[in-house]
């Protein structure tokens, strides 16, 4: 089974939400961020970032996935939601299908940092038991881009910390997310059809790529059949035999990101295009070779997320 978890919803319904932080002050507004910096303590769950939370006095962790579109979605095979609605289909990068319902009304969202949402409406749920077996039995759901729109975040597995800051003019000029760190490389990026997916240009041994970001999986690599035995024959694709989760996996040298940045990644999975189709046309992606960075690429550097200028540092761990 592939470890690729990229959440595309066919539909999804406008959120709405009556939000309270620990000092108990009420926002109109959908379950998203407030305040100038937030930080939430992670869980790795192997290759997968997790945020301590409890849904209407349930305990368990969201995944941390910036391929979700979602303020918040629910595992309803784990939260008993007995008036959700289904709305439309969704499906992951691996493959699975299933029903995405809405809500009204999610009693309380409480975080383990103390922030607080309650009377939440339109709140997406579906029944994620895959990500229950094969990840954590204690997988809730998942937080997603529209959580932290307004924000930029900086992702580091090393102290197992995931920081947002408030997107704010005196910010774009003072940088202080970059205090005390020492900057790799800053990559330029774009977005196509989905905006929480940043895309960059990307050359392994002179073939093109291109190249996202997905904090949802391991990594994974498809490239045309040619540009493969290529690869293989200057030994820049190499295969690594088969992971925890009984895939097929490959490590990758020699890998150059927007001529800037070098680096090698290990034990990434390996797509055909027939695999890649189920969010090659939600991502918009026409390019015929694809890599996506992900764990094997967070674990070697921190990272920090700027969708408003476009922009991702990459820093020392």
């Amino acid at each position: 089974m592939k470890k690729t978890f990229l959440l595309f919803l066919l539909s999804i319904g406008m959120l709405r939400a009556v939000a309270q932080s620990p000092s108990e002050q009420e926002f109109k507004h959908g379950p998203d961020l407030q305040g100038d910096s937030v930080i939430f303590p992670l869980t790795l769950v192997d290759a997968f970032p997790f945020v301590s939370v409890q849904v209407n006095g349930v305990k368990g962790k969201f995944m941390f996935d910036t391929g979700n579109r979602c303020y918040i979605e629910i595992n309803d095979n784990l939260v008993n939601l007995p008036h959700k609605r289904a709305v439309s289909k969704g499906q992951v990068g691996s493959g699975q299908s299933f029903i995405s319902n809405t809500n009204d009304t999610i009693a309380e969202v409480k975080f383990k940092n103390g922030l607080i949402y309650r009377n939440l409406l339109n709140i997406t749920s579906a029944n994620l038991d895959f990500l229950q077996d094969h990840i954590t039995p204690d997988c809730i759901g998942y937080i997603g881009y529209d959580f932290f729109k307004g924000y930029l975040f900086k992702l580091d597995y090393v102290k197992r910390k995931l920081t947002f800051y408030k997107v704010t003019e005196d910010r774009k000029r003072s940088k202080d997310f970059l205090k005390g760190e020492q900057v790799v490389a800053v990559l330029n990026f774009e977005t196509r059809r989905l905006p929480n997916h940043p895309m960059v240009h990307v050359k392994i041994g002179g073939v093109d790529f291109l190249g996202s970001f997905d904090t949802g999986q391991y990594g994974l690599i498809q490239l045309e059949d040619q540009a493969a035995k290529i690869l293989k024959k200057k030994g820049l694709l190499v295969d690594a035999g088969k992971n925890g989760y009984d895939d097929e996996t490959v490590n990758v040298n020699d890998i150059v990101i927007n001529v800037s940045l070098k680096l090698s990644v290990k034990g990434i999975a390996p797509y055909s295009l027939e695999q890649t189709a189920p969010f090659r046309k939600g991502m918009q992606i026409t390019e015929p070779n694809y890599i996506c960075f992900a764990y094997r690429f967070f674990e070697q550097y921190k990272t920090v997320w700027d969708y408003d200028d476009k922009k991702m540092y990459v820093l020392e761990k």
